[in-house]
């Protein structure tokens, strides 16, 4: 664990100090000076990425939403506001003084991870998150290609600015999709979508919609997504679509990564050839036993499909991390009620089947 980290750190420091160089080294002509000039916005904008579904803000200062675990009495910060100019070292002493009893939020990139490890505080790989290079061709794939033709058809991908009849008729969605009427995995995603959030749609000519996925601003430039949701009647091909119309639009933009979000259970990132702590074998030795319940083999092989860049998610706590607190974050977030009901249906229909 101690020599990812530092690779980690070690790369981090290696692309500032480049930025930093580029941006000062004084210009010898006036399109030198617009590339320094350029490379100067980036490097003070630059800053680490924020935890899955933290968002950055032109706020004053950060705004926390937590969730008081029941037995440990630490506060899982499930979703925060972070200003701009709000970095690492401000950050992890306002979140100290904030929440004495001790915290632990979950999403956290590596190079945030590394950073909170060397303050003492736990850390715990979970999963990897597929990140898509908005420079990259992630949609000449062939098996991208193939679906954009059939889903195509049905339809076109678009841009839903965010009111209050748009806000109603998305939840009308909510309850057409493949996941409606089951528990719902809690504080992990901004739902209803916050007046921040950028949703895309793919809808059919006559107008109904197929599927959404909403997105929060993660950084300057990196977009992270929030809900990834498909109609139950929707034919084959359509959430590539709408992953392809978006992924065209962002580039339009200027972004320069799009996040798909994460994939639990699943060490694909470049630091799953380290072994993995105790804690970590835990979780992946029991997460086959969740399949029925939350299938994230599908997940990524949906993901997997774009050929994105994996990379590892975290969580991070002030304290040291224990089955127990793993316990309380699967029951806070509404996981074992729905692995509960799940089981209960599965069983129910192998008992008395159709």
């Amino acid at each position: 664990m101690s020599h990812w980290l530092q690779e980690c750190k070690s790369a981090a420091k290696t692309e500032k100090s480049v930025l930093l160089q580029e941006a000062f080294r004084q210009p010898q002509n006036p399109k030198q000076a617009q590339s320094c000039s350029g490379i100067a916005e980036k490097t003070l904008h630059m800053q680490e990425l924020l935890p899955l579904s933290w968002i950055r803000t032109r706020a004053i200062r950060p705004v926390y939403r937590a969730v008081k675990l029941p037995l440990s009495r630490i506060s899982w910060i499930t979703f925060a506001d972070i200003p701009y100019g709000c970095i690492l070292p401000i950050l992890y002493d306002d979140l100290s003084h904030a929440y004495q009893d001790g915290f632990v939020f979950r999403g956290s990139t590596s190079a945030m991870a590394a950073y909170f490890y060397g303050r003492n505080c736990s850390i715990l790989r979970t999963g990897a998150e597929a990140v898509l290079d908005l420079q990259k061709p992630h949609m000449a794939r062939k098996t991208v290609v193939a679906s954009l033709i059939r889903g195509e058809k049905y339809g076109f991908v678009e841009e839903i600015d965010l009111n209050d009849e748009t806000r109603q008729r998305f939840g009308k969605f909510l309850l057409e999709t493949i996941h409606a009427g089951k528990p719902q995995l809690l504080h992990l995603f901004r739902h209803p979508p916050y007046p921040g959030c950028r949703l895309f749609v793919f809808r059919e000519f006559s107008g109904k919609w197929l599927a959404a996925i909403t997105l929060s601003s993660r950084g300057y430039k990196e977009l992270h997504t929030e809900l990834m949701l498909r109609h139950r009647d929707a034919p084959g091909g359509i959430m590539e679509c709408l992953v392809s119309g978006i992924f065209a639009r962002l580039k339009h933009d200027g972004y320069r990564e799009w996040s798909l979000g994460e994939v639990p259970f699943m060490m694909v990132d470049n630091a799953s050839r380290l072994p993995l702590g105790s804690l970590e074998q835990l979780m992946v030795a029991m997460a086959p036993y969740c399949r029925h319940a939350y299938d994230y083999e599908s997940l990524y092989r949906f993901k997997n499909k774009f050929a994105p860049v994996w990379r590892p998610v975290m969580l991070c706590a002030s304290i040291t991390f224990s089955p127990l607190i793993l316990a309380e974050l699967a029951v806070s977030m509404g996981f074992i009620d729905l692995v509960a009901y799940q089981s209960i249906r599965l069983l129910r229909n192998r008992l008395f089947p159709a």
